[in-house]
């Protein structure tokens, strides 16, 4: 081990695990970083931000052109919406997590190692979330295919001749 004592992406990951949204911005000004940086286990920023309820932190890493929300740990295969749902210390943070990742795009039907999406993990009791979860996944399948679709429609409709022609 170096003299230097810890990387930019380890400080990243420790920033996010104690919501130490000052220091991600040094680290963010300092540069010298990977937004989408794994420890051992698997587990980026965003996964460190999402388990411990660093809501700070976690807004600043989902403006971060490059992160990737998707990433799954190696231990059990859990994206950052994994963890978010199962945080139980705070019910309203945990639902502004959740809230916050699916509106950066995380995808709520990725399964983890268990074959498990977020939504199975939810609380039974924990309505709120279930609904929150359900909406998303909607709207993938909804999807951008359905909107280039409904467009090209309405480009056909220009081509429809007029009396006139």
């Amino acid at each position: 081990m170096s003299d230097e004592g810890a990387s930019n992406n380890e400080l990243l990951l420790a920033a996010c695990k104690n919501d130490q949204d000052d220091m991600l911005d040094d680290i963010f000004k300092e540069g010298g970083y990977d937004i989408n940086f794994q420890d051992g286990a698997g587990n980026t920023a965003a996964h460190y931000a999402a388990k411990h309820g660093a809501l700070n932190c976690l807004e600043k890493l989902v403006n971060h052109d490059d992160i990737d929300l998707d990433i799954k740990n190696t231990v059990e295969g859990d994206t950052p919406l994994h963890k978010a749902v199962v945080y139980d210390e705070d019910p309203e943070l945990a639902l502004a997590i959740v809230e916050l990742l699916l509106e950066a795009e995380a995808d709520p039907r990725v399964q983890n190692r268990n074959q498990l999406t977020p939504l199975q993990l939810v609380s039974p009791q924990n309505q709120e979330m279930k609904d929150l979860i359900n909406s998303a996944v909607v709207a993938y399948q909804v999807g951008d295919d359905d909107l280039a679709d409904e467009e090209n429609y309405e480009d056909d409709e220009d081509d429809i001749p007029s009396d006139d022609e």
